[in-house]
């Protein structure tokens, strides 16, 4: 019990230093204004079609892979510095001993990256509330773009909406499941670079590594084929990438979800495992 709340005391602890920490304003400042000027396009092309807008743009908010990789780099940005260590660590290291630490870090990477695609989907039900009608069902809008090129001959080509998802997913169950997604990818994304500044004690390798995976997603996207999709981890986090119903090549939920949680349970025990050979590299800083 006493390993369980030292855990959650080191995340917490993490949790507490985003008051003073301008990257995380920073974050919090950009992706707001991205998915303002999102659902304005939204609204904008509602009016335009002479119908309501929809809340439910947040499966469809960055499915396309130039949106996806604008939304996904912040990520690099809020992990960039991990292993996290500060002036305290090596204070709390001594009273917590290093596996508890690890621990409350991997913790940290885990509720965060929740908290990251929480607060997306948050700022964009607010941000379309003034312009869409409250209703359970995905609204005209969607189904009018999801059906035709609407949106590209009035000059919306950056808005897309996958018909199959619409047909297969209602509104909450797309909105979980782009969730589940990206928060698995997400996860995925911050043990990578923890690893990677642990075992070189460079804070910028876990970053770049991270940085051309995320760049070959939008490669894929762009130019690549159904097979080199199952390679390319940041593209499963949106369920346009993702095979439903089997009415696409692209990997299956279950495969999508079997490897972020396999790559990502394999860099956890790499980080628990050899945590005693990255002793000096720690103490050192």
């Amino acid at each position: 019990m006493s390993f369980i709340k030292t855990t959650i005391c080191i995340c917490l602890q993490n949790f507490r230093k985003w008051q003073k920490d301008y990257r995380i304003w920073t974050i919090a400042a950009i992706l707001f204004i991205l998915i303002l000027e999102n659902t304005r396009k939204f609204s904008d092309l509602s009016a335009d079609l002479g119908v309501s807008s929809s809340i439910w743009q947040y499966p469809f908010l960055y499915s396309q892979y130039h949106l996806k990789l604008i939304f996904t780099l912040p990520l690099l940005l809020m992990f960039c510095n991990a292993p996290f260590i500060d002036q305290n660590a090596l204070f709390l290291i001594v009273r917590c001993k290093r596996k508890a630490w690890i621990t409350g870090q991997i913790l940290y990477i885990i509720v965060s990256s929740a908290v990251y695609y929480l607060f997306i989907f948050l700022c964009t039900v607010i941000t379309a509330l003034p312009s869409s009608e409250l209703s359970m069902d995905w609204g005209k809008c969607l189904y009018t773009i999801a059906y035709s090129n609407a949106a590209s001959q009035l000059g919306y080509s950056f808005i897309s909406v996958a018909g199959y998802v619409i047909d297969y997913f209602t509104p909450i169950q797309a909105v979980w499941f782009t969730f589940l997604l990206s928060w698995l990818m997400a996860i995925f994304i911050g043990l990578l670079i923890y690893f990677l500044n642990t075992i070189s004690s460079k804070r910028y390798l876990g970053s770049i590594v991270s940085g051309i995976i995320i760049l070959f997603s939008c490669y894929v996207e762009a130019f690549g084929s159904d097979k080199q999709l199952y390679f390319s981890p940041v593209s499963w986090s949106t369920l346009n990438q993702v095979d439903v119903a089997e009415k696409t090549n692209h990997p299956s939920f279950y495969y999508c979800i079997g490897v972020y949680c396999g790559l990502s349970l394999l860099l956890i025990v790499l980080l628990l495992a050899f945590r005693k050979r990255w002793k000096m590299d720690i103490d050192s800083k």
